[in-house]
């Protein structure tokens, strides 16, 4: 298999920040932007789950008198560059191959972000930012100390900052499995519950601690004197949508709004996922552990048990393109973990058959072109929309750019 100079990822990860933070910028100031709500969130009436973020850019903007939403901008632009950073030094040792290359260029990943607007450093990022801070200290050759601290004081701040983080427990729990593997499994299983008591005990009281009507009204009130904000959207749901099964029932009634809707949806997202995940569930077929963890050889039963929790976070919420979207980089994240430590091997040799058997057709004649031609359509000619109801995007690898420049000249 082809390999592919890892310069092109920093060359595509520069091309992705020019975009955000452009987009960013322009964003700031929409009235109306679902990712400037959810960052106005503060903890002024009292606290509330992703209020942390809205609580220091408010004390900021207030003590320095700036304007709050620039001082979202400032913010979202640092922790995306930063995500993105730390994307580039977790992949650019790895040796790619033309399978790695669609896993980490596939449109549900890295470029999501970009052509989707509205899922635009979103507060899933600290969740993203935390798998790979974990990981990069959760190496083979390092001890369990480190991850352990890690998950008693950092985990818990990161389901403050974003609370469905709960859901993604089970791939912090795996690295923790992997480093106590020689242990017995009822030793093993108190000692994973003992350091999880932080992380499990603050999510609750994130989820289930909810803001009064009382002081939903005062936050509200705050944003206006203040900085003239209205508490609209992410930060307006905080009083019509606070419990957990409100948010249950509205992705329910939206699968079921339309004659027959349930099936178009989930048919589409059903499309959507194989088709976003094919490279990378391709690798987990081919790839095998090389560690003993219970009685697995393989590592697709192991993904599964580490997703089982995906579909109740699915189901709270109808943004199901950021839910691929979320679901994708914490299992791509985990793959490039265990490869990257040498606890799974990849059969490239029969990868590699694979590959080739499907370009030695006769028709084809030159295998590198029409390998590029693949990439390109597969990577930058679609996108999963942000919300469940809304169509596919075709191309755009061609419509980010073109609107772009279209606003530039345009100004």
């Amino acid at each position: 298999m082809w390999n592919v100079k890892n310069n092109y990822l920093l060359l595509y990860l520069s091309l992705i920040f020019i975009f955000a933070a452009f987009w960013l910028y322009i964003k700031h100031s929409v009235g109306n932007d679902w990712g400037i709500s959810e960052w106005i969130i503060n903890y002024q009436g009292g606290f509330t789950r992703r209020g942390l973020p809205g609580e220091i850019s408010y004390q900021i903007s207030k003590f320095f008198d700036f304007n709050l939403r620039f001082i979202i901008f400032l913010t979202q632009t640092i922790f995306y560059s930063i995500y993105l950073v730390l994307i580039y030094n977790f992949f650019k040792r790895v040796k790619f191959n033309v399978v790695f290359l669609l896993a980490i260029y596939t449109p549900i990943f890295l470029f999501f972000h970009v052509a989707e607007l509205e899922s635009l450093a979103r507060k899933e990022i600290f969740l993203f930012i935390g798998f790979i801070w974990f990981y990069n200290i959760s190496s083979k050759e390092k001890s369990i100390f480190y991850p352990t601290l890690w998950i008693i004081f950092i985990l818990p701040l990161i389901c403050v900052l974003y609370e469905q983080t709960v859901f993604y427990f089970t791939f912090f729990a795996a690295v923790i499995i992997i480093k106590l593997r020689n242990d017995s499994l009822v030793k093993l299983s108190l000692k994973i519950i003992t350091i999880f008591i932080p992380a499990i005990t603050v999510s609750w009281f994130s989820a289930f601690t909810l803001i009064s009507p009382e002081g939903f009204e005062i936050m509200k009130l705050s944003l206006e004197e203040n900085f003239g904000e209205s508490c609209y959207g992410s930060c307006g749901l905080m009083n019509s949508k606070r419990e957990a099964l409100v948010h249950f029932n509205a992705t329910i009634n939206k699968l079921t709004e339309k004659e027959n809707s349930i099936f178009i949806y989930l048919f589409r997202y059903f499309l959507i996922f194989l088709v976003g995940f094919a490279p990378l569930l391709i690798l987990i077929k081919n790839s095998f552990l090389k560690i003993k963890i219970l009685n697995f050889k393989g590592i697709i039963y192991p993904f599964l048990l580490l997703n089982i929790m995906i579909p109740i976070h699915w189901l709270m919420f109808i943004d199901w393109g950021r839910a691929v979207n979320i679901t994708y980089v914490s299992s791509i994240l985990f793959y490039f973990y265990l490869f990257k430590n040498e606890y799974i091997k990849l059969n490239e040799k029969h990868l590699k058959k694979q590959i080739e058997l499907i370009l030695k057709k006769k028709f084809i004649k030159n295998k590198r072109y029409i390998v590029i031609f693949i990439f390109a359509i597969y990577s930058f000619g679609w996108s999963p929309p942000t919300l469940l109801s809304a169509d596919v995007n075709s191309f755009p690898g061609y419509r980010l750019p073109y609107k772009t420049a279209k606003y530039l000249f345009s100004k």
